[in-house]
């Protein structure tokens, strides 16, 4: 077992839970939005994936198959589509209904302070989940490579072919998930106010681009993660949080002036 494999496990862990926790701790100091909201960016992320995520169990398989005769880029590239549109669907159009009817309803107020903790709430938790699930991997990699493997197993092939994938993981096969939690939490950022702009300004054009961005982005990682590997998706996920990040930008100012106005 490699010491700094665990150490960077464990720094993965911590910072995709305190990052988002800071960044909305930030944006209470900063701009006295409520905990409350990014409560609600979380609590709506999870009430959309209590749909999504069974949907997508139930029915990635049964297309994956369908789709197979056709041959297996194919098949995939059109799984891609399909679990990138997904998402886009269920998690933009979710948050369009929160604005629109929750909110409003609420009398919370749709302004670019409340998009921006709503999409850090949003983005975090599924950072938090992440990090759950990578608290789980290393309690695997302590269990079956420390000490020579603290259980018994099976003497399977399968088995086998974990351990010796988990034997050979290295800290630099570990960071590059907590560099993909920080962008994908700036991607639900520019989407959240995308999304609010669309409520604000009226213009449901910039609930499909939202879409739309989001459906591409998903389905790139979905596919290229398949075909090109970890690097090149990583590489292409930085150029869409970059995007991201300048039209937060954007969007902050222009909303700023509306507000002014």
């Amino acid at each position: 077992m490699d010491p700094l494999v665990v150490a960077t496990f464990a720094v993965v862990i911590l910072l995709e839970i305190a990052i988002p926790l800071a960044l909305g701790y930030w944006i209470v100091r900063r701009f006295g939005v409520p905990w409350r909201i990014f409560a609600l960016g979380a609590l709506f992320f999870i009430a959309v994936q209590i749909v999504h995520a069974p949907l997508v169990l139930v029915t990635q398989n049964p297309l994956y198959f369908a789709l197979l005769p056709s041959g297996v880029t194919v098949a995939l590239a059109g799984l891609a589509v399909y679990l990138g549109l997904m998402a886009g669907l269920f998690e933009e159009v979710g948050r369009y209904l929160v604005y629109r009817y929750y909110f409003r309803r609420r009398e919370i107020p749709l302004t670019r302070e409340t998009g921006l903790q709503f999409g850090v709430g949003w983005g975090g938790v599924e950072s938090i989940f992440v990090a759950l699930l990578v608290l789980t991997s290393m309690v695997s990699y302590i269990l079956l490579i420390g000490d020579g493997g603290a259980i018994p197993l099976p003497d399977d092939p399968a088995v086998q072919a974990e351990i010796d994938a988990l034997r050979a993981l290295t800290p630099l096969d570990i960071l590059p998930g907590l560099a993909e939690r920080m962008m994908t939490i700036t991607l639900h950022i520019a989407w959240s106010l995308m999304v609010l702009a669309a409520v604000v300004y009226g213009r449901k054009t910039l609930l499909a681009l939202a879409v739309i961005w989001h459906a591409a982005v998903d389905a790139a990682a979905v596919y290229l993660a398949q075909t090109q590997g970890i690097l090149v998706t990583e590489a292409v996920v930085f150029v869409s949080a970059v995007l991201a990040l300048a039209y937060i930008l954007w969007e902050w100012r222009r909303m700023g002036v509306r507000a002014a106005a």
